[in-house]
């Protein structure tokens, strides 16, 4: 009779602890249940690695004299959990144009193999690349500056349907004949909307070819894929979606407490003037979590079933935003975290490259 009796006073223990845990907030043992990359990888955490700034001068600062701690940075989003780094083959400013490739091949070659890492590289639209095969050779430059034979995903980094529609034929062609050569393992998409969405996917799976994910502008102050049911289209059709700018450029971040010079000032003017509600917020969370702004932001992209891709060049940023991870936002914080976005009175400038 005493053995059962010490069960239940046990278990009523247990009842208490949670609920106080969860009443305070209190950080609970949480196992993160990894995010679909493609076919046959998994990503422990859901954060990935965004490289834009990696060679970027105009809008970000790059010197190359920061390579250095780049790498370091890479080692560390690695030892985290990290495992997909996002690239283009047009990032990096003029004479700069695909650094973050080669930084992103240089980390890779000097490290031991590391089991699911997945390299995903966009492809730009230009105007001069009008067939597929121009898109495969675009995917073999990208390769040749990464020291890569093969890339886990390759990708199109806009679809050209809202300028000139007969460009997505080589876009798509390009990207299957990429996948039938064996130079990727599976291919994705950039601000494909719903419908763009589903006829690329219609369109690669009478090929054979795996698509892994669908890039999205996606944020507390953009929050239109969610509107639109792009998040919903995703999911029903296997298709991981990966919020980029989850951070709007650092507004929903504690630095936007500090204006940046250049484009991003600009930005930081027009919009934190009517998200004053929001950052409150965002805030106010942060505090009764034990966390900071840019967690507490990324973590609602991660609630919402999005893979965040963040922008980082040192280790400590990296180490931030790992402090998403672990851990998710309660259902009435998500709720009032919603409001608030929608309350804001100026959203974060689109990317016009975005489809319907």
């Amino acid at each position: 009779a005493k053995q059962p009796q010490k069960m239940r006073v046990f278990f009523a223990k247990v009842v208490v602890f949670l609920a106080t845990a969860r009443a305070l907030h209190l950080p609970l043992s949480f196992r993160e249940p990894g995010v679909k990359l493609g076919p046959t990888l998994r990503s422990p955490v859901p954060l990935g690695v965004g490289t834009w700034s990696w060679g970027n001068k105009l809008l970000w600062g790059y010197d190359e004299s920061q390579d250095a701690a780049i790498e370091e940075t890479w080692k560390a989003a690695v030892a985290g959990g990290v495992r997909f780094f996002d690239t283009g083959d047009s990032y990096g400013t003029g004479k700069l144009e695909g650094r973050a490739e080669v930084l992103l091949g240089r980390c890779r070659k000097r490290s031991a193999p590391i089991r699911d890492l997945a390299y995903g590289t966009k492809l730009a639209a230009y105007p001069w690349r009008l067939s597929g095969e121009a898109f495969v050779e675009a995917l073999r430059g990208s390769l040749r500056r990464m020291d890569l034979e093969k890339i886990e995903i390759a990708q199109a980094h806009w679809s050209a349907r809202n300028y000139f529609p007969p460009q997505d034929s080589a876009i798509l062609q390009g990207l299957a004949t990429s996948y039938e050569l064996g130079l990727c393992d599976a291919v994705g998409l950039s601000n494909f909307g719903p419908k763009a969405l589903v006829e690329a996917k219609a369109f690669f799976d009478d090929r054979g070819v795996p698509v892994a994910l669908d890039q999205i502008q996606f944020s507390l102050l953009s929050t239109r894929p969610e509107e639109t049911g792009l998040l919903d289209l995703c999911r029903d059709l296997d298709v991981t979606p990966v919020a980029y700018s989850p951070l709007a450029l650092g507004a929903l971040a504690a630095q936007r407490a500090q204006r940046p010079e250049g484009p991003r000032g600009f930005l930081f003017d027009q919009v934190l003037p009517g998200a004053k509600k929001l950052t409150g917020v965002v805030d106010d969370v942060a505090r009764e979590r034990r966390k900071t702004p840019a967690q507490v932001a990324l973590n609602w992209t991660i609630s919402k079933g999005c893979l965040p891709i963040v922008g980082a060049r040192t280790p400590a940023r990296i180490r931030e935003n790992l402090g998403a991870c672990g851990w998710r936002l309660s259902t009435a914080e998500v709720d009032e975290l919603d409001r608030a976005a929608k309350a804001a009175t100026k959203k974060a400038t689109q990317n016009i490259f975005m489809t319907s």
